[in-house]
């Protein structure tokens, strides 16, 4: 049972006026513990809201069962009958990958490098809302019984630290005759017939010190995906620079756009161009993606009314500043009976990232990985009883105890080739690896 939590006698919304981005809103609360920023651009599709949360009004840590208590928390402060933009409020949380052992016996024998509980999830007594489609910020304000509501001007004008850190020494890793081993470990899997496919990552980590939050702006200046995060939770803090939505439920409808397939980008414009034909027309990254498609339309048919489920859009190519990447979004509608939580459980972790068949990978993932994941491949969300978005967290650094550290992965099928594969981790992490390097002079 879930305590303690205030009890919110009004809100104020305020339409305010700012020349100010999201990052800089945000950026004189980058130090405050539980603080958060959700943000990114791309399409109106999923990159219409920057969400601020300041000052918590409630902060819910736990290591249980973490989806009843989801739905717990947002059924507390119920948002069912407003109006925009007090529609738009709710909590802002992360979901570690390491609560798949709530929902699955699968075997947890890799080794914490750092630590997280299987549930953050945070209100707040001051939050902005920026609409980049109307162009419009509010600042939504909470009062409960013992707290009045924030000064406007302390939050909106507040000063913009310059924030600074360097990184020293040099990113361990997997060396590549290892990761090309595990490849081969997966494939040999794929031709017993345990799998389809798993997604293999490894770790990096490196020393830092001085303000996480700099790295974060230099990463997001560098590439603006459109599920960035900077959570400052606890004693860690996350930089998420995700471009995959994990899902997104409105009322009843739901999607989710999982990513396989992944072409690096050039330059000039006609390698550029070939190297997007060269993603579309690969049949490995075709195979990839159906097999996820087929998983996620199964994980929502156990909670969708029958027929609902459908394939919006296969295989659209996005275009970021070092990759393209190929996606599908598939849509349902949600049964009357069930609610956000269970659409998490239903779903959690995403296909995308563990393989085919589900169960099966996690138990390949955690046999062949050395340590756990936690964070990485969890999801960062924001939820009501009325809307949920969240992204999975890839190209995404977590930095705990003067320490950075990131994941970097790919979906292993019949006919991948380990050296490719490993390349592939690489070109992924092209943008983190910058950030680092810049940091190191």
């Amino acid at each position: 049972m879930i305590l303690d939590i205030p009890v919110i006698r009004n809100f104020r919304v305020t339409e305010v006026e700012t020349d100010r981005s999201p990052d800089e809103l945000y950026a004189p609360f980058a130090k405050q513990s539980y603080s958060a920023l959700l943000t990114g651009k791309g399409g109106t599709d999923n990159s219409r809201y920057s969400f601020i949360g300041i000052n918590p009004l409630y902060v819910h840590r736990s290591s249980k069962e973490p989806f009843d208590e989801i739905n717990h928390l947002i059924d507390h402060y119920s948002v069912k009958d407003y109006d925009y933009p007090l529609s738009l409020w709710g909590g802002i949380g992360l979901l570690s990958y390491d609560a798949l052992h709530t929902i699955e016996s699968i075997p947890h024998t890799t080794r914490d490098m750092y630590d997280f509980p299987l549930l953050t999830f945070v209100f707040y007594k001051d939050f902005i809302v920026v609409d980049h489609q109307k162009q419009k910020t509010y600042l939504i304000q909470a009062q409960t019984d013992t707290t009045e509501y924030t000064r406007s001007a302390l939050i909106l004008e507040a000063k913009i630290p310059s924030y600074t850190a360097s990184v020293s020494g040099n990113t361990t890793m997997i060396d590549k005759k290892s990761y090309v081993k595990r490849v081969g470990r997966i494939i040999d899997y794929i031709k017993k017939g345990d799998v389809y496919e798993v997604n293999l990552s490894h770790q990096c980590a490196t020393p830092f010190s001085g303000d996480a939050y700099a790295l974060f702006q230099s990463l997001y200046t560098r590439n603006p995906a459109p599920f960035s995060a900077y959570l400052s939770f606890g004693d860690s803090a996350v930089l998420s620079n995700s471009p995959e939505r994990f899902l997104y439920a409105r009322h009843n409808y739901v999607e989710t756009r999982p990513i396989k397939g992944t072409a690096p980008r050039f330059a000039d414009p006609k390698q550029d161009a070939q190297s997007k034909k060269a993603l579309l027309s690969s049949e490995k990254d075709a195979a990839e993606l159906a097999m996820i498609v087929d998983l996620l339309r199964n994980d929502l048919g156990k909670i969708s009314t029958i027929g609902s489920v459908c394939v919006k859009e296969h295989r659209r190519v996005e275009a970021y500043r070092k990759v393209w990447h190929m996606l599908s979004i598939i849509t349902s509608q949600l049964r009357d009976t069930v609610s956000y939580g269970d659409l998490l459980r239903a779903c959690f972790p995403g296909g995308s990232i563990t393989g085919c068949p589900k169960i099966r990978s996690m138990e390949i993932i955690d046999e062949l990985e050395d340590y756990s994941r936690h964070a990485y491949t969890g999801s960062i969300f924001i939820a009501n009883d009325k809307r949920l978005d969240s992204n999975i967290i890839i190209r995404t650094l977590i930095a705990a105890d003067n320490m950075l550290y990131f994941n970097v992965g790919g979906a292993i099928v019949y006919d991948s080739v380990p050296e490719k594969e490993y390349q592939e981790t690489l070109d992924k992490a092209a943008n983190i690896m910058a950030v680092l390097n810049d940091a190191r002079h």
